[in-house]
């Protein structure tokens, strides 16, 4: 069934099938051939995946995010990280992953965050000299953060699917997005050095005073993060309820602290989080389909005694894992990596004794690699849109970046305190 499964899925995707409807046709296939399989599986399957009270946090959180582009916050944000680090070489390739970890604590959407971010500062880094390429090679990979500091849509997925707590899971992604940010920033500043652009474009002046005028425009919008995760740390509300809290706050703060909504933004911010979260549960339908005849089909008991038979040592199992995921990106929509395999994934790992959030944090960082790599990588595809070139330019752009992001997978995976950490410290063990 397994081998059935993933032909008729990559055949689907190389005639140009959309991803969700080509993890659907193909959980078909198995059903055709399997008579004891009931078609009543599919629908049941289908809705069964879609309908749970925790998915609910999703289209509030990207509603929060195109709440926040359609106010003008996105602007304050880069600003503040233009104060920050504006002057140091590559500055605005700096700016963008400032900006995008700052981001990141209001929208939980890498999608939403490269769209919303290079829209702004791709065109403005491209104006002053920077190759193109490169622009939407730091932009792409900068746009990972998004789903990895909290909130996170792709780690309220991961709960959902396993049962994991999902404010473990945000306080989780924490570290992990900083050294994401660190690592990408590094990256930046030795290839606009090696290759002698982005001179110091813009110098800032850091005055007290200069500070407390930035404060003043971008500070309140930095209360959003702190007020989800206060919240749930506290046990005041749920992260569903969070994501309410959270339209609530940018909805506030749009109307009477940044100069109000026209009606026109509002209606353009509510159907973008619509067509966002409609495509996001309709992976996850077919998907909910895929995931589970992978597990009937004993997916993985026969991927515990493939790594069983490569290697005994725990994280080289481990390791052995992320290359698959990070082979999977490579042609598969990251969303779609996460619900297809999420749920059998857990069961190998608690079979091979992980820790449940040091195993979640690490499969999202791999997921959303494939978010990035060539050939079919979503943010990789926004990121070369926006700055008008062929794939090919962008693909030769992005690879170093995406060694960085490699290497910090493989940091989480191989030290555990980085992503189990801060759980500990604020649930306890």
């Amino acid at each position: 069934m397994i081998s059935l499964l993933f032909s008729v899925f990559f055949v689907l995707m190389l005639i140009g099938v959309p991803i969700a409807f080509a993890i659907g046709l193909a959980s078909f296939a198995p059903l055709l051939t399997d008579a004891r399989m009931p078609f009543t599986l599919v629908i049941s399957k289908m809705f069964g995946g879609m309908d749970s009270f925790p998915l609910m946090a999703i289209p509030f959180f990207v509603l929060t995010g195109t709440l926040a582009g359609a106010c003008n916050l996105i602007e304050r944000i880069t600003a503040l990280a233009g104060f920050l680090v504006g002057g140091m070489r590559a500055g605005l390739a700096q700016v963008n992953i400032v900006a995008a970890m700052l981001f990141g604590g209001i929208t939980g959407s890498a999608v939403a965050e490269s769209a919303a971010l290079g829209s702004i500062l791709i065109p403005a880094m491209m104006k002053k000299g920077y190759p193109a390429g490169y622009a939407a090679g730091v932009t792409a990979c900068a746009a990972t953060i998004g789903a990895l500091i909290p909130p996170s849509v792709l780690m309220i997925i991961y709960g959902y699917l396993t049962g994991v707590s999902t404010g473990k899971l945000f306080l989780a992604g924490a570290i992990p997005g900083v050294l994401v940010g660190i690592a990408l920033m590094f990256v930046s500043w030795f290839i606009a050095h090696r290759n002698g652009f982005g001179r110091n474009e813009e110098a800032v002046r850091r005055t007290m005073a200069g500070f407390w005028l930035v404060m003043r425009e971008s500070g309140p919008a930095l209360l959003i993060p702190l007020i989800i995760l206060g919240g749930i740390i506290g046990g005041v509300f749920t992260p569903t309820e969070a994501g309410v809290v959270a339209v609530v706050t940018v909805l506030v703060l749009g109307q009477f602290v940044y100069g109000g909504f026209t009606l026109a933004k509002l209606k353009e911010a509510f159907l973008s989080a619509v067509l966002t979260t409609s495509m996001v549960m309709l992976i996850l339908a077919a998907s909910t389909i895929f995931a589970n005849l992978l597990t009937r089909a004993r997916f993985q008991s026969q991927l515990v005694g493939l790594l069983g038979t490569i290697t005994s040592v725990p994280d080289l199992q481990l390791l052995l894992i992320v290359g698959f995921i990070l082979f999977l990106g490579c042609f598969i929509d990251a969303t779609a990596i996460l619900i297809m395999f999420a749920a059998p994934l857990f069961a190998v790992g608690t079979q091979l004794g992980y820790d449940p959030i040091h195993f979640g944090v690490t499969i999202v960082v791999a997921c959303l690699i494939g978010g990035v790599t060539p050939p079919v990588g979503t943010l990789m595809f926004i990121a070369a849109g926006i700055a008008k070139i062929k794939l090919g330019e962008a693909s030769r752009g992005i690879l170093p970046f995406v060694a960085a992001l490699i290497l910090v997978n493989m940091i989480v995976a191989l030290v555990p305190a980085v992503s189990t950490w801060l759980p500990s410290l604020a649930f306890g063990r």
